[in-house]
């Protein structure tokens, strides 16, 4: 469980992984492995493609067939060796020594699943090969990801910019504080400029909220400038993320919040879609 995990598949998003996932790695002094996954259902044995010629096909045919299919699955294997041996050249050129690579098939879920164990952090691209067309699959599929994986999960955007400030999106709730924890004991953002931002009304329990996620990071060497702000979470968090420059944005996926329901439900997509920062989203 010490290795961060870059999923690639050769489209716009994979050169920013690569770079992401190389920072994160320097960050944590971890190892990097690459992860591309192809999509091929004859990969592990011959499916039965006589049914498709049951009106008086010919064998000659059906051969054919079945070597178009092999055809298929050996170029998609070396498409998908070509895309990792680049990814590791490229972290390379940045310092990153030893990188790995994986090619498995199936899907990213089901091949991220299989490794999380060995993983510290799952770094992907908002924008896959097919939602460099369709935004609304990028969302299902990241949403997927997230909510299978009990690891971190960093979602990068199109273009890489190493951050130098960071803001926790806080509500006060268990889950949130747990974020503060991770992000704490973490050596991925330390030394960072921190913020931590709650939305809601400017009451002394919010205050409290706030002033012991402070502490906490305090605690650990953040020295962390704290902000109450009411108003809709979406907007209010943009807004501050615009209004400090934010460069990254860190938060918790799951809880009973309106964070929870922003980040993990149907304005999920569009966020993700819209945020011109990497977001970490962290269980």
């Amino acid at each position: 469980m010490n290795k961060v995990i870059a999923c690639i598949d050769g489209s716009r998003s994979s050169v920013s992984v690569c770079d992401h996932a190389a920072w994160a790695s320097r960050r944590m002094d971890a190892p990097l492995t690459f992860l591309h996954v192809i999509h091929n259902p004859h990969a592990e044995g011959q499916g039965d493609l006589s049914g498709n010629l049951s009106l008086g096909g010919r064998e000659a045919l059906l051969a054919k067939m079945v070597e178009t299919e092999e055809q298929r699955g050996r170029l998609l294997r070396e498409q998908g060796r070509a895309i990792l041996n680049d990814a590791v050249e490229r972290v390379r050129d940045q310092g990153i020594g030893d990188p790995g690579s994986l090619l498995r098939n199936g899907t990213v879920v089901e091949a991220v699943s299989e490794i999380q164990g060995e993983a510290r952090l799952v770094v992907v691209g908002k924008q896959g090969r097919d939602g460099d067309m369709h935004a609304r699959h990028v969302g299902s599929h990241l949403e997927s990801l997230i909510r299978t994986l009990d690891r971190g999960v960093l979602v990068c955007p199109l273009e890489y910019r190493e951050p130098k400030r960071f803001l926790i999106a806080y509500d006060g709730s268990a889950t949130a504080h747990k974020v503060v924890e991770k992000v704490a004991e973490s050596p991925l953002l330390q030394g960072l400029e921190t913020h931590l931002l709650l939305v809601g009304e400017d009451t002394p329990d919010n205050r409290s909220r706030v002033e012991n996620a402070r502490n906490a990071l305090g605690q650990k060497g953040f020295a962390v400038q704290t902000a109450i702000r009411a108003g809709d979470v979406v907007d209010t968090v943009c807004a501050y993320s615009k209004e400090a420059d934010i460069h990254l944005l860190a938060m918790g996926a799951y809880g009973h919040s309106r964070l929870r329901r922003w980040f993990v439900g149907s304005t999920t997509t569009q966020m993700i879609m819209k945020a011109p920062i990497p977001l970490l989203v962290l269980r």
